[in-house]
């Protein structure tokens, strides 16, 4: 059955690496309509004393995290008066892993609320509706039910290591803009 589809699999493969270099530009670039747009799998809303000015910069901000390990740094960028980009370094030799998302976050002066927002990567989506497709043409097995299951988990994991690390940036800009 999968004979039959093999372009199909060719064609959406060829855009899924497509997907990948395209977003690996925009991010590079920090492209503010990438970093603000998508499918939002994370939110944090972090409360502040309300009328504190300056917003801290984002070199502060990146200064502030937490020692990443061998992991690959968080890279903070203004993208906006009262706004931020941030993701791990790209290209960095060391524990990797794919990550799920980017992230954006907003901050409001007058009302000392900070928004932290992670946009699902795109070529994430891609790639997932790409396995699902090929695993829901092959026959039941058990194998075929173990490697999704097992991506499950991995996803799982990554989403989680993410999330922490998106929960650090959101600390360390409420903690500086604060005033602590």
């Amino acid at each position: 059955m999968i004979d039959e589809f093999q372009n199909i699999f060719s064609y959406l493969f060829t855009f899924c690496i497509v997907a990948v270099l395209v977003e690996l530009i925009l991010s590079a670039r920090w492209s503010t309509r990438y970093f603000t747009a998508g499918i939002p799998i994370y939110q944090r809303t972090i409360m502040v004393q309300p009328g504190i000015e300056p917003i801290p910069a984002a070199a502060e901000v990146e200064a502030a995290l937490p020692d990443s390990g061998r992991s690959a740094p968080m890279l903070v960028r203004r993208i906006g008066e009262n706004r931020f980009a941030f993701r791990e370094k790209l290209f960095h030799f060391g524990i990797a892993y794919s990550p799920l998302m980017h992230g954006c976050i907003n901050c409001d002066p007058e009302t000392g609320v900070i928004k932290v927002r992670g946009y699902l990567n795109w070529y994430i989506f891609l790639f997932s509706c790409y396995l699902l497709l090929f695993l829901l043409l092959l026959p039941f097995d058990r194998i075929n039910v173990i490697i999704p299951l097992c991506l499950l988990v991995l996803i799982s994991y990554i989403y989680r290591l993410q999330t922490k690390r998106f929960r650090q940036v959101g600390d360390a800009l409420g903690k500086l803009w604060d005033g602590g």
